[in-house]
């Protein structure tokens, strides 16, 4: 199976959406907070509970009562386990404290874009328009193509280089680049300009079959170098079809815009010399 960047790193169009959890939340308000059971002390929620089944089950609410009281059991005994770790003190290992952070900051991004998301709903009408513009037109073209994917600017243009200088792109891909793409040459199968991230939509669509890109793509992964290997044109989509698609390009969209203000607005100071950005 082959992943074009943006699913290489969990950026489908449903993308972020689905990664940061959409796909499992419940209306919070309607969730019951009472207590079902109560270890050396602790209590266990109905709100608890009903989160375990819904992440467990893809979202199904209602189950039998005795697999519900197998969720419970299986909580109680998550309980007893973390209650023996905090008492062994556990949490002061450097490796859990550090997975404690990661899933607290997890667990608040989940709830924050799905606040977004349920604040201003995709209205029909904009997905309509976003049809119009992505299939209204010409007939929708794919794109074969393949790239090298690397963490710097300079190794990329060098790559470039050795091409021009006719060496092969699926062994030098084989050789560099840093996604999973390697082990086929780079190859990212077929796929529409919507599935890239925007710069590398861009440099495809200006190639020419056989075509490598002259200068290094950056995009938020890194620096592709991209050969496109053949185009085809194909048949638009009813709108029914890719309706849910367009909902959550337009959500991601409106997550990558606020995570962008966010990141203009914050002071981030990079103390380690290799993770600062190149800015080429």
């Amino acid at each position: 199976m082959h992943f074009p960047p943006l699913k290489a790193f969990g950026l489908t169009i449903p993308a972020l959406a689905l990664t940061l959890g959409l796909g499992v939340a419940q209306a919070q308000d309607e969730v019951e907070t009472r207590v079902l059971a109560e270890i050396n002390g602790e209590t266990i929620t109905e709100r608890e509970l009903d989160q375990l089944v819904s992440q467990q089950t893809q979202g199904q609410s209602e189950i039998p009562p005795t697999q519900r009281r197998q969720f419970l059991e299986e909580i109680i005994n998550l309980m007893l386990l973390a209650q023996a770790g905090d008492e062994a003190d556990i949490d002061e290992s450097p490796d859990v404290a550090a997975q404690l952070n990661n899933d607290r900051r997890r667990t608040l991004a989940q709830a924050f874009v799905r606040q977004l998301t349920e604040d201003e709903p995709v209205e029909e009408s904009v997905l309509r328009e976003r049809y119009e513009t992505q299939y209204g037109g010409a007939a929708p073209k794919e794109y074969k193509a393949r790239h090298i994917l690397v963490s710097d600017r300079e190794q990329a243009a060098a790559i470039i280089d050795r091409l021009a200088d006719g060496e092969s792109f699926t062994e030098l891909a084989g050789q560099y680049s840093e996604d999973g793409t390697s082990r086929d040459g780079g190859n990212l199968g077929w796929f529409a300009p919507g599935d890239m991230v925007g710069p590398f939509s861009e440099a495809v669509t200006e190639l020419e079959p056989g075509a490598v890109t002259d200068e290094p793509v950056q995009t938020r992964f890194g620096f592709h170098v991209i050969r496109l290997d053949d185009t085809r044109e194909t048949e638009a989509p009813a709108f029914s079809d890719v309706a849910s698609d367009l909902r959550m390009s337009v959500i991601n969209e409106r997550i990558q815009a606020e995570l962008q203000a966010l990141r203009e607005d914050a002071e981030i100071d990079y103390e380690a010399n290799w993770a600062k950005p190149d800015n080429g």
